[in-house]
């Protein structure tokens, strides 16, 4: 891992930011640039700039220069390029992608702590310093979330569901959130809420993984999925959607659900794509967002090539009716799907929605922030949010590859060495000689 050179003390100093604001640089502030900085908001990346950091915030993004001319060291990864970090909207951490997702080894609740932390870790040193958690058995992800806030171990930061609601034996009913009646799926929410969730997560149709349920069946009425997104809204709470049929995902839109997840569109025996155009307008003009969790294993079609291609079809109509696409993964619930493979996954979903580099970015930093609710704290380099970033070998905006090659990781102001070997160490850049 490339290690930052002791930094110099600086008597504090104003600065005027490239983004106008003033600071004064104090002890122990450090700042990082590469050859390039994409802030996660811009269509393209700008050389000379570097990120200043003071304690888990960034205090500023200014020029190479300015930094240097207040007496702080500047490290310099040639070749590299700074960014947001990533946001994975769909992982489960309770479960192992060595196993089927209802075959799971029985662990103590230490074990399973310990394992999710590994697997925290591992994301954490890929690149994903924050994802959304829609579901598990016993709130385990919860207690994980809670020990990462409070420093206990290292870990994306997590927004956590619970246990997803669903019908009678519906998909996942395995967990525990099992309602027959509008009053019991209530109650289901509330329980989650009584839980500290960040999220309710409602299972609209069946699942590919849970036997014996209909994806294309739509498991609640629109009724019912109302008064669920009611009661969650009186909560401060956003509804996610699992629904893979068609009609599951027209519910789910009825219904205000602030995200569809997956949005196969499944229907005619088994036929993905089915897209509805009528719902497809609604999405859009509710500002609904879809989390597709086309992951990197699907560049192996395992859905085989005719509904691969139907599903390329729905994802290009989504975006292209302005419809957020967010990176997502789905891992845990997919054997074989390491939970630190999301760099791969948004290679992908570029690929089948037909995204720019810089728009599939977005999908994975700032838009993503946005519909999760973590603008005000992560998904682009700003000053007050969040030191969350990365320095990858290459340019992003023009090769998604480069997100495969992390140099350096940074949550929170802190530095994780990544899985990938980094390039060379960097140069460090130093105050300039006084002027005359």
């Amino acid at each position: 891992m490339a290690v930052q050179e002791p930094i110099e003390k600086a008597a504090p100093a104003p600065l005027t930011g490239s983004a106008g604001h003033r600071l004064s640089v104090e002890d122990g502030d450090w700042a990082l640039a590469g050859d390039l900085l994409w802030n996660g908001d811009s269509d393209q990346a700008t050389p000379r700039q570097c990120v200043i950091v003071r304690g888990k915030r960034i205090a500023s993004v200014c020029s190479i220069e300015e930094a240097v001319d207040l007496g702080l060291p500047v490290e310099h990864y040639p070749g590299c390029t700074v960014m947001p970090g990533l946001i994975d909207a769909h992982v489960h951490m309770e479960f192992s992608e060595h196993f089927p997702l209802h075959d799971q080894p029985e662990l103590s609740a230490a074990q399973l702590h310990q394992a999710m932390a590994e697997r925290a870790m591992r994301m954490l040193r890929s690149g994903i310093t924050t994802a959304r958690d829609l579901g598990g058995r016993n709130y385990a992800a919860l207690g994980l979330r809670d020990a990462i806030r409070k420093g206990e171990c290292l870990g994306p930061r997590l927004l956590c569901a619970g246990q997803p609601l669903t019908v009678p034996r519906g998909h996942c009913h395995q967990w525990g959130g099992e309602a027959g009646s509008l009053e019991e799926a209530l109650a289901v929410v509330d329980r989650q809420v009584e839980n500290r969730v960040d999220w309710i997560k409602v299972m609209a149709t069946g699942g590919m993984r849970t036997p014996g349920t209909n994806v294309e069946e739509a498991a609640f009425s629109v009724h019912d999925l109302k008064e669920v997104v009611g009661r969650a809204t009186a909560k401060s709470l956003a509804v996610a959607a699992h629904a893979h049929g068609a009609q599951g995902v027209v519910h789910a839109v009825q219904a205000g659900c602030r995200t569809v997840e997956h949005c196969t569109w499944i229907a005619k025996a088994g036929q993905w794509g089915c897209v509805d155009a009528a719902t497809v307008e609604a999405m859009a003009r509710q500002g609904i967002a879809v989390a597709p969790t086309a992951h990197a294993n699907w560049r192996s079609k395992p859905m085989g090539h005719r509904n691969y291609t139907r599903m390329c079809s729905a994802l290009q109509q989504l975006r292209a009716a302005g419809i957020q696409l967010l990176a997502s993964s789905d891992a845990g619930a997919i054997p074989g799907l390491p939970h630190d493979a999301l760099h791969a996954g948004i290679q992908v979903l570029a690929e089948m929605a037909r995204m720019t580099p810089v728009e599939a970015l977005k999908a994975a930093t700032s838009a993503s922030a946005a519909v999760l609710g973590l603008e005000a704290e992560c998904g682009r380099l700003m000053p007050r949010l969040s030191a969350d970033f990365l320095v990858v070998a290459g340019n992003p905006t023009e090769d998604l590859g480069a997100l495969g090659r992390p140099a350096l990781v940074v949550a929170e102001g802190r530095r994780v060495e990544p899985l990938a070997p980094p390039p060379p160490w960097p140069k460090v850049a130093r105050q300039s000689r006084a002027r005359a």
